[in-house]
């Protein structure tokens, strides 16, 4: 597929990063936002600057793209069995029109007129647009995950799949799945850009 465990693993971290920088005043949900956004721009990123992928936006869907167009790979929340070769796991919650959509191409269903229509792709200045035909045969992946926390210490469940059958907002089915050694963390060490010391800026009131 043109990616490696160690790029799906820091994808994982850097969400769980950016969730642990909400803080309870915060919105209700900043921390799974924060966690997605980070997990999107660090796939793209490291497929992006190793890979030679491009970012894709895809419908509704933020997705890195593979050179040739063949593959796509976004990231997913699952439920408890994310992971488990021996369960069928889910996505954790209900997804739109543009899941759905890219669950059909991957099945090989639907018409490529019908693709095209639903999704409008927005190339800007480092992404991709699919024509229809590229569209309609782009096998979509997700980077599944599922998080359980004891105290400071995180295990992140996870695997990457692509699925096959959608019902009702969520995946029922799929056709590929690589189960993934799950991530385990104690906890996460923030950096200080700035160095070490403070920096005092002085400020002159007149």
């Amino acid at each position: 597929m043109g990616t490696r465990l160690e790029f799906l693993h820091r994808v994982l971290r850097a969400g769980e990063a950016a969730r642990r920088t909400a803080v309870p005043n915060d919105p209700t949900g900043t921390a799974g936002r924060r966690a997605y956004e980070a997990q999107v721009r660090t796939l793209r990123e490291l497929h992006i600057e190793h890979e030679g992928w491009a970012r894709l936006v895809h419908g509704r869907l933020e997705l890195a793209c593979r050179a040739d167009r063949s593959v796509a790979m976004g990231v997913m929340v699952g439920d408890a069995a994310t992971g488990q070769a021996a369960l069928i796991p889910r996505n954790a919650r209900r997804r739109g029109l543009a899941t759905e959509q890219v669950t059909r191409a991957n099945a090989g269903a639907g018409a490529p007129h019908v693709q095209t229509a639903l999704f409008v792709t927005d190339a800007g200045p480092t992404g991709v647009s699919l024509s229809a035909e590229e569209a309609f045969a782009l096998k979509t992946w997700f980077l599944v995950s599922f998080r359980t926390k004891a105290g400071d210490a995180v295990r992140i469940d996870c695997e990457l799949s692509q699925p096959a059958r959608f019902e009702e907002g969520f995946v029922v089915e799929w056709g590929r799945r690589i189960p993934l050694p799950p991530l385990q963390m104690d906890g996460i060490e923030h950096l200080n850009d700035d160095g070490p010391g403070e920096i005092n800026i002085s400020v002159d009131f007149r």
